[in-house]
């Protein structure tokens, strides 16, 4: 099915792909965040994982690409597999080889804010030091994976607002610190992030999970690690350049594919719609690889703040009733279904 929506999307759209996307002596650079924590999170650091083996197997070198996630999943106690991360049900590791430029408590909006805008001071002694370096004729790729919520993107003991995010963009537009930046980023309401506040004349192009005022949907169920292995639109997008050639595919097809394939949420984009003509080589690696293709299994699709609400009916779906960890999870149900409710009633 996926591949019959590719090639009716890739005809419908019939896209010139503009041959030389990098300026002269230009690089490609990348940022990779996954803003949480926990085990039952798996999938973000999961998506940012297979998003790094995607610009590696590419060809970016790792001095381009900047990694931030906890690192707290490989190894939890609850990974039946440790030191092995997967994105896709029976895929293949995604873990091996992935910077570890800021983990733990390094992994905070301020941080992330220093490494786009290329503060090499405000980084001195944390972490791998690594900002952005990027100049007038670099092309950079931002790719953002955790919850939102309007005008808020996640980290794990902080939030990234949206006036912040704007500032630094700009900050990056009037450093010069690159020539076309692209952003994929994955969350509930992400569209506000960019939705009415992203200058159109700054040579930046993002796509978006969810629209301003809608859930992102986590999938891929796993029996054997009891959680969600990605989220609808990462793997879309990541599983479409996995099997096609990044040179004669252009950022509007990979989009019109992420957003045929993602029929859970709304798919956006903004900013500089010209970007969009460009091809997806142009910031995610120009080195020829071999297409990778993985078997079809269902979405099992359910809306990122539910997740843990999920997790926990599988399991219990699992045990019999009687039993002591039944039991257990039956109170762990009932306190989360609680805790909504008091959630909701204070909207």
């Amino acid at each position: 099915m996926k591949l019959l929506i590719s090639l009716v999307v890739i005809l419908k759209l019939v896209a010139t792909v503009t041959s030389l996307t990098i300026p002269e002596n230009g690089k490609l650079w990348a940022v990779l965040v996954a803003g949480s924590n926990y085990y039952y999170n798996y999938r973000h650091q999961a998506d940012v994982c297979h998003a790094y083996q995607i610009l590696h197997t590419h060809g970016i070198p790792d001095e381009n690409i900047i990694v931030m996630m906890y690192d707290d999943i490989a190894n939890d106690e609850e990974n039946p597999t440790p030191g092995i991360i997967v994105n896709h049900v029976n895929g293949s590791d995604v873990y091996h080889g992935v910077p570890k430029d800021y983990v733990g408590e390094q992994v905070t909006s301020q941080n992330f804010i220093n490494v786009i805008t290329g503060n090499k001071e405000a980084v001195r002694g944390i972490g791998s030091e690594k900002v952005l370096e990027s100049g007038p004729n670099d092309h950079v790729f931002i790719n953002f994976v955790d919850h939102g919520a309007v005008g808020i993107l996640a980290f794990p003991s902080d939030e990234l607002y949206v006036k912040d995010f704007i500032d630094a963009l700009n900050t990056m537009h009037t450093k010069q610190m690159y020539n076309k930046t692209v952003l994929y980023v994955e969350a509930c309401e992400s569209g506000s992030m960019f939705e009415g506040v992203l200058p159109p004349n700054i040579n930046m192009f993002a796509t978006t999970a969810a629209s301003a005022d809608e859930s992102s949907y986590a999938c891929y169920y796993d029996d054997v690690r009891q959680t969600y292995l990605g989220d609808v639109y990462s793997v879309n997008w990541m599983e479409d350049s996995d099997a096609e050639n990044l040179k004669s595919e252009t950022l509007e097809t990979q989009f019109e594919i992420t957003k045929n394939e993602t029929n859970t949420s709304h798919v956006q984009q903004y900013g500089d719609m010209t970007i969009s003509k460009l091809s997806v080589s142009g910031f995610q690696g120009e080195k020829d690889t071999e297409p990778k293709h993985v078997p079809e299994v269902p979405f099992d699709a359910v809306p990122s703040r539910d997740v843990p609400l999920h997790i926990l009916q599988k399991k219990l779906h699992k045990l019999n009733s009687n039993s002591l960890e039944a039991r257990e999870l039956q109170k762990s149900l009932f306190k989360l279904n609680r805790n909504r409710e008091i959630g909701r009633a204070h909207v």
